[in-house]
């Protein structure tokens, strides 16, 4: 991975930003910026994305069904972090397969460990992560639990030494701190339908089986404009007429239920 990547992936660690005892709602992913979206580079063990099937080189595409195609890395970073305890949905690409995920944001705190502070506590300059993680346990409060520790923004595999600079201890609040929460789509059911086209007459869809389909179209705003329905869609190309006449032109995002799935794609209505 070169220079600029890593400083990347540094920057926009857990899809925020990397500061001394700083604390955010977030997933649990290192990320960097593509034009797609932006690519995992690492999923942190412990945390909310680590209970999903998201892995390192999935592309996310979409938050909440909203494009990050063309976005810059703090754009994206925004869309992912924000209200602990607050579910989102993620749209994802893995292996050539487009997949949605609904994620709950934990509490997580990116705490600095300092090289002097290590090194006088085990009294030596290289360690393993067992290692390291035995200092940063001990050296954070009891409501926090300790899922990673990080160099440079990767994780430190547990047989590898590292030196004692630039660590990151990675902690999120325990279960029992947070209400309940909402089982994680584990499931991962991939999208089945696919939008063509998007006018002020016609709305025009591929779908991979058959079954009914839900178009809901959004404004900027998150305000349903309109809601369509095909029942018993056939598979391939369908088309639902509308009447968007009397719709301000501007970007609005098209969302497709289709067989338990979910799709969307922002598009333009001139």
């Amino acid at each position: 991975m070169n220079k600029f990547i890593k400083a990347s992936l540094v920057a926009a660690m857990l899809a925020a930003p990397i500061m001394a005892d700083e604390e955010f709602g977030g997933i649990g992913v290192t990320i960097y910026q593509i034009g797609d979206g932006v690519k995992v580079a690492e999923v942190i063990p412990g945390t909310p994305a680590a209970e999903t099937k998201i892995q390192a080189g999935d592309v996310i595409t979409a938050v909440d069904g909203v494009s990050l195609k063309g976005n810059d890395i703090e754009q994206s970073k925004s869309m992912l972090r924000g209200q602990v305890n607050k579910p989102l949905e993620i749209t994802y690409v893995s292996e050539g397969e487009t997949y949605t995920a609904t994620i709950r944001r934990a509490q997580i705190t990116v705490k600095d460990l300092e090289s002097a502070k290590v090194e006088s506590w085990y009294n030596k300059a290289e360690f393993n992560a067992q290692e390291l993680e035995t200092y940063a346990s001990a050296t954070e409060s009891n409501n926090k639990q300790l899922v990673a520790v990080l160099q440079q923004g990767s994780l430190v595999a547990s047989d590898a030494k590292v030196k004692a600079t630039n660590l990151n201890g990675i902690y999120v609040e325990r279960v029992n701190e947070f209400a309940p929460s909402p089982k994680m789509n584990s499931g991962v059911k991939p999208a089945s339908a696919k939008l063509k086209g998007f006018t002020r007459k016609a709305i025009s869809f591929d779908l991979k089986s058959a079954g009914t389909a839900i178009v809901t179209i959004l404004n900027s705003d998150g305000a349903e404009v309109a809601t369509l329905r095909a029942e018993n869609a056939q598979p391939g190309f369908n088309t639902l007429r509308w009447n968007g006449e009397n719709i301000p032109s501007g970007r609005y995002l098209v969302r497709i239920d289709h067989n338990g799935s979910v799709s969307g794609k922002n598009a333009v209505l001139k």
